[in-house]
């Protein structure tokens, strides 16, 4: 891979990245229910599960996905279904308004389950996995690769991906303040549940 050709990779990963999704807005949520710090580290789960959707990318599964109509639909459903669970749950989330040195803690959103949202909110994202595919073979050649090039792409888009989030769990937990009303985090909560679902109807509705 050339300077040009990772630049090139870098500018698209860096403006995908960048783009508001579920993934993005679980960052936001966390970052201003728990602060910056638990949300930047529940993110480590999304990072984790792309890295598995590279991996899957590498062995062709990402491909095989996008040829298989029954296979594409049946991720896209398990993806639907979870982000309006997830919706489901931020919706119902108990009102617990912010109070000065407070962390923000929940007692359904232990670090653990922060993690584990994370990850099955991108592992279960079939276009994740289908637009890796389609980008990769763009800058390096899957099927006779270096492993320097695979190492060289995954580490930049862990890279991006914990600056993405970061960003956005910081910027977020600035305004963690305003939940001290707690109407104003009765409505935060339905705000976040209904885009969460919005987002899960979207993939479900679209016909890739």
């Amino acid at each position: 891979m050339t300077l040009e050709q990772y630049l090139i990779f870098l500018t698209i990963t860096l403006a995908w990245m960048f783009t508001p999704g579920p993934t993005t807005l679980f960052s936001v949520n966390n970052g201003i229910r728990y602060g910056a710090k638990r949300a930047v580290l529940a993110a480590f789960g999304n990072i984790l599960a792309f890295q598995i959707l590279v991996s899957l990318s590498i062995l062709g599964l990402g491909a095989v996905l996008a040829a298989s109509t029954i296979a594409f639909q049946v991720l896209k459903i398990i993806g639907t279904l979870y982000l309006v669970y997830l919706g489901f749950k931020l919706w119902t989330a108990p009102i617990a308004t912010f109070k000065e040195g407070d962390n923000f803690e929940q007692q359904d959103a232990s670090q653990r389950v922060l993690f584990r949202r994370a990850f099955f909110t991108t592992l279960s994202n079939p276009k994740a996995l289908t637009y890796i595919s389609a980008l990769l073979p763009q800058f390096i050649n899957v099927n006779n690769f270096e492993i320097m090039h695979l190492l060289t792409i995954s580490l930049t888009i862990a890279l991006v991906q914990f600056i993405v989030f970061t960003s956005y769990a910081m910027l977020a937990s600035s305004i963690q303040v305003w939940l001290k009303n707690e109407n104003n985090c009765r409505w935060f909560n339905r705000f976040s549940g209904s885009t969460f679902v919005g987002f899960g109807v979207a993939l479900g509705l679209s016909d890739r």
